[in-house]
């Protein structure tokens, strides 16, 4: 049987069309490494920012004060006061929340009291906070060596979280962190990219309009030192980073119309990947996701369905009670009307991991926001699969049209929830035995047994109800 040649980029580009409204161009010769689970991703983008020698931009969302990173490396603001030491440019975005989201514990709001953590420590780097009406500034990046040979970015969706910090084991969770057994954030399955090359000019780009567009920066606690943070010269736009690798990639983004003048008419080009992505599918959609309630994307995964395509989505056994709470929501509800039917069909499997501990099962809670397809295309990035991270939260992502760079995220996943080497495998015939396991799982924890991996099939008709 005569070899199958490997699609080419543009025969994926046919396949798997980018989205017409993305602002930022399709960019060749990028190198992107997933790096899956908060210990090996922190443990990168902590050494990247200990070397780094020009610059350290960062958008953060969840910030919890106390969470140390990998190796004894200290807190956030310890790795940030380090590098400002050597004389490097640190910028921190952070959000400003305003509704629903101005009581959350694990926000560092931009009020009295942060600048007085700030004062406390004497912190020489610049910040400023950013709004995004009732919705969340809920992108997760870093850029280090902004402009440089050196620049590096880190796009994902892992908060800077004590239980963000697990590795690939999911081992029980120290005590002495301040969880307690069971907690829903004990243990956080997540994703980043780092990436180099080309696209990395638009996170950069992106960054430097959040920066200089900052809703809170001329108002009291909205920077720090306050008043005295300076804009960014925007990047020339013929200049861009150095050919890195093989990668055709994008920068995708979810903004709100209004938030920023470079960007009058926002953004939605998550969304409208995710839905050509899924409408190329010919043997099986792999998603890691949070949230899972987007009806149009739910919708379009049916179809799929229809024609025999195998999906699977790993979810939290234990999502947040705010789903259940907003069930009344038409949006929210159309999402769940929708997902209940996918259970319908042979080849769907909504999987929920989890581990047995000797005191009983615990959910590993998934927080990543990622797909692949047919070992072909993938995504990684901060985006949730529900209409208020379309039509909202601000997000980013980047895709990327890369069979070795697909595959090679795919296993991660694939052997890290199914506990089996797929290395061999075929998509495919991965993401079948991942059903298999997920529901032989299921059956297992039901009669209280050990589990294999950690992957367990839930009822989609009942999750997060």
């Amino acid at each position: 049987m005569p070899d199958v040649p490997e699609p080419t980029a543009a025969d994926l580009l046919d396949r798997f069309p980018p989205p017409t409204s993305a602002a930022f161009p399709l960019r060749s010769g990028n190198l992107i490494e997933s790096l899956v689970d908060g210990a090996e991703a922190f443990d990168q983008i902590a050494g990247a920012v200990e070397t780094a020698t020009t610059s350290v931009w960062v958008c953060v969302a969840f910030l919890e004060l106390d969470a140390r990173f990998p190796g004894g490396r200290g807190t956030f603001l310890d790795l940030l006061d380090t590098a400002a030491d050597r004389e490097v440019d640190v910028r921190v975005l952070f959000w400003h929340p305003e509704g629903h989201g101005a009581g959350a514990d694990d926000t560092f709001p931009g009020d009295e009291a942060s600048a007085q953590v700030l004062a406390t420590r004497s912190t020489r780097w610049q910040t400023r906070w950013d709004a995004a009406g009732r919705q969340c500034q809920h992108q997760k990046a870093w850029l280090v060596d902004a402009g440089t040979s050196d620049e590096v970015a880190f796009v994902g969706g892992i908060n800077i979280t004590k239980g963000s910090m697990a590795d690939r084991r999911h081992n029980e969770a120290d005590p002495s962190l301040g969880y307690r057994r069971g907690d829903r954030y004990a243990g956080v399955h997540d994703v980043y990219s780092r990436l180099r090359g080309p696209c990395v000019a638009d996170v950069h780009d992106n960054f430097t309009m959040r920066w200089n567009g900052a809703s809170e920066c001329q108002r009291p606690y909205g920077s720090w030192p306050d008043g005295r943070t300076g804009d960014i010269t925007e990047r020339d736009p013929d200049t861009v980073p150095a050919v890195a690798g093989p990668t055709t990639a994008q920068i995708q983004r979810s903004v709100l119309p209004g938030l920023y003048d470079d960007l009058p008419d926002g953004e939605n080009s998550v969304r409208e990947q995710y839905l050509s992505a899924v409408a190329g599918a010919r043997d099986y959609v792999y998603i890691e996701n949070q949230i899972f309630l987007s009806r149009v994307v739910l919708q379009e995964l049916r179809v799929a369905l229809e024609r025999g395509v195998l999906v699977v989505a790993s979810v939290p056994g234990n999502p947040m009670s705010e789903l259940a709470a907003a069930r009344s929501h038409p949006g929210i509800n159309a999402g769940y009307e929708v997902l209940a039917t996918l259970g319908g069909y042979e080849g769907f499997c909504l999987s929920a991991p989890c581990v047995r501990r000797d005191w009983g099962y615990e959910e590993i809670y998934v927080h990543a926001k990622t797909a692949v397809v047919d070992d072909a295309w993938g995504t990684i990035g901060s985006t949730n699969l529900i209409f208020s991270s379309f039509q909202g939260d601000t997000e980013m992502n980047v895709s990327f049209w890369d069979p070795g760079v697909a595959r090679t995220f795919r296993v991660r996943q694939i052997d890290e929830q199914a506990g089996f080497d797929s290395s061999n495998l075929g998509g495919g015939e991965a993401v079948g035995r991942l059903i298999e396991v997920a529901r032989a799982n299921a059956a297992r924890r039901r009669a209280g047994g050990s589990l294999e991996g950690f992957a367990c099939a839930v009822d989609p008709a009942h999750w997060a109800t």
